[in-house]
């Protein structure tokens, strides 16, 4: 699974979990996580420094 897919369960996940008003720190955990796949994506993508996703797969 790519980082943009990854990205987008867990910005679900964390959608799902604030409207099921599930506790603080599950919440803070996914948030986390997915802190942790943006940094993957800006540092695997070239970040604010170049191109998109496309751009580096040609």
């Amino acid at each position: 699974m790519d980082a943009k897919t990854s990205i987008e369960i867990a910005k679900n996940l964390l959608n799902n979990a604030i409207e099921m008003n599930m506790s603080k720190e599950i919440i803070f955990k996914i948030s986390q996580r997915i802190d942790q796949y943006i940094v993957e994506y800006y540092v695997k993508y070239g970040g604010l420094n170049g191109g998109t996703e496309e751009e580096k797969n040609q």
